[in-house]
Parts: C-alpha cells; structure tokens; sequence
C-alpha cells in the first residue's frame, strides 16, 4: 500500500461509514420521534402519496360525522316534541272523559283543553335545534351529509301544528257531518266535498280526480280556502274502495272519519263541520250531529303517532350510518398506520445498534487519520 499525506484513503472510507451510520441514525431518531417510518415524500414517495389520500379520506368522514350529529341531534330534538304532543292528548283525553260525567263543569272542562291546545302550540313553535324545526310543517326537509360524494340521507318535515292534528278550535260538544251511502251513492270526475269549519271559517274541499285529471276547484291557502286531491279510477275501484281512499285522505288532513256497517261516513273535527257536496257527487243524505271528541283525539293521536315512527326511524338510519362512518375511519387509521407507522420496537433496536456503529466510527475514522503520521518514523 502507498503511504500518503495528501490522499488518506483509510479516513475517506471511515468517514463515509460513519457519514451513512449518523444518516440512518437520523432517520431512526426521526422515526421515533414522530412515530412514523414515512414521514415525507423522499422516505418513501408512493406510500406517501396513498398515505395523503387516505387523510382526506380521513378528515371527510370525520367531517360527515359531525354533520351526523348534528343530523341525530336535530331529528331527537323533533322526536321529543312530538312525543311530549302525544301526552298532551293523552291529558285532553282525560278531560274529554270527564265531560260526559253528570255534575261536572263542562265550560271549565273546555277551558282546561284549550289551555293543553295552546300547550300543543307551543311545543311546536319551541321544537327547535340550531335554526331547523322538523314538526311545524314548514316542509323543509333536513338533508343530512352521510357519505363521501355528497351523498345525503333526507329526513321528511313533519306537521304537528293543531290544524294539521284537527285541533284548532277544539270543541268538547263539536258536531260532525254524516254522509250516508245506498245504492245512489256515486262520484265523478272533479266532483268535490267541500267541509267548512264553524269557528275558524276554513274550507276543506276534496275533489275526486278519476284518472290522470287535474285540480279545477281554486285554491286560496292565505285566505283558508285548502283543496286536497282524492285519487280514483271509476272504472276499476269499488263505491267501498274509493270512500276507503276518501277517508285516507281525510284523516291525512286532520278529520277523524268512521265508515259505519249500516253505510254512514262520520267525519269529525276538532270545530263544527258543515258539508256541501256538487252535483257529481250523490249521497243518500247529508247531515250535521253531535260529534265525538275522542274519536277526534284519537285520530289526532294517530298522526302524531304517524309522525314519531317516520322521525324515529329517520333517526335510527342515522345512528346506523354514524356508526358505519365511524367504522369507516377506524379501518382507515388502521390502514394508514400500517403505511406509515414505524415499529418503535424495531427502532428502538436498531437506535442501540446504531447508536454502537457510530462509536466504532468514530474511533475508525480516528485511527486512520492517525496513520498518516506513522510516515515520519520513515525519516527519522
């Protein structure tokens, strides 16, 4: 071998050693230090980049969980309305009972319900969660974020107001309309019956549409003149499957309806009802009689009942899918740190070995610049 001043071939060599062992030094000290193996692009470029996607991924779907909640919060805030209207008809029940009792105050009796009816609109007026009122039948429907793309779960608006229960002006000794059917009973296209309510003045009128018809009766809503359509085809329903639909449709818009067995149709409501039908429309007879409030209550019952079960099952869909979204991160962080995640245990070992090489380094890269010197024992 060549003794030289100028070139220490031994030093370069120890120096790059120990220059690689004090970069993979680093490197394992960075890894322990943020506990991950990938850490920038140049540690692994491909990872990193698939790494990158799947926290926009991540960062998604906890951002759709939030709009989850606030889904769920909404929808149980809308649930706990409607159920504490249920009570109170329950409570108007109690007093409705009381009234057929002998002896018993009926004017205090009806005062009591109309406090419970302003009760009624209050819990719907308050059913409120951050601006959003699912139960005032503002017909606003909540959309509900729930998967990446934009894809939305819709939750109906409902209507609880005490017009839509047949509730407004409730009355303990209200009259009903009767409508009795024989052999002359028919409808025709466009034909309507149209229910007046005593106190409040508001018009009811339901027409028959035979068919793909339209609506030809006007409709005046600011004013209280409502028009709803019955859906029927003359030519293969039965009088007892369209007066079926009738009734439907009827009860939908908050009047208690009873189809008797001797051929009667009682429709009830909350105020006294009158009934006007047009010429197309034949009944054996129309007439106006003393009413039944729990049958209005009941009715009303039935749709705030209709009301809790869509409601509770909009909110169960949504605790499903914040459940699956939840499940969707977990196995995604899982994924990603088996990506990128250093294995400390391994780190920690190779720290030590590491850690043992750079000392050796040291100590070969003193040693070969030592041995420049040996060349003076040559000119002693």
């Amino acid at each position: 071998m060549a003794f030289s001043v100028n070139t220490n071939v031994s030093a370069m060599a120890a120096l790059r050693t120990l220059t690689n062992t004090q970069n993979a030094l680093n490197n394992t000290q960075r890894q322990i230090e943020t506990g991950l193996k990938v850490a920038e692009a140049k540690d692994d470029p491909s990872t990193f980049t698939i790494a990158q996607g799947m926290r926009g991924d991540v960062g998604s779907l906890k951002a759709i969980q939030e709009g989850l909640s606030f889904g769920q919060a909404t929808v149980n805030m809308a649930n706990a309305g409607a159920l504490q209207i249920s009570n109170v008809i329950i409570d108007m029940n109690k007093k409705v009972t009381q009234s057929y009792n002998d002896g018993l105050d009926i004017t205090i009796l009806q005062e009591e319900a109309d406090a419970l009816v302003a009760q009624i609109n209050s819990i719907v007026s308050t059913t409120i969660f951050n601006g959003v009122n699912l139960i005032d039948g503002s017909g606003t429907d909540l959309e509900v974020l729930s998967a990446l793309g934009g894809v939305t779960q819709t939750v109906s608006a409902q209507d609880a107001q005490v017009a839509s229960l047949g509730l407004s002006n409730f009355s303990l000794d209200a009259q009903m309309v009767s409508l009795e059917m024989d052999n002359t009973f028919a409808v025709a296209d466009n034909g309507t019956i149209t229910l007046t309510l005593g106190t409040s003045g508001d018009t009811h009128t339901f027409e028959f549409l035979d068919g793909a018809g339209a609506l030809t009766t006007a409709v005046d809503e600011a004013n209280g003149v409502y028009v709803h359509a019955v859906p029927i085809d003359t030519a293969t329903q039965s009088n007892s499957e369209i007066v079926g639909i009738l009734a439907g449709v009827m009860r939908s818009e908050g009047f208690a309806v009873d189809i008797t067995e001797d051929g009667f149709i009682e429709v009830m409501h909350g105020e006294d009802l009158t009934v006007a039908t047009s010429a197309s429309v034949v009944f054996a007879s129309e007439t106006v009689v003393a009413g039944d409030p729990i049958a209005v209550l009941e009715n009303a019952e039935t749709l705030v009942g209709q009301i809790i079960t869509t409601l509770g099952t909009a909110a169960n869909r949504l605790d499903s899918q914040s459940e699956f979204t939840q499940l969707l991160v977990d196995k995604l962080e899982e994924g990603l740190g088996i990506l990128v995640d250093a294995n400390l245990a391994e780190a920690s070992a190779e720290l030590q070995a590491l850690q043992t090489k750079e000392q050796l380094g040291i100590q070969s890269l003193s040693i070969a610049n030592q041995r420049p010197q040996s060349i003076l024992n040559l000119f002693q």
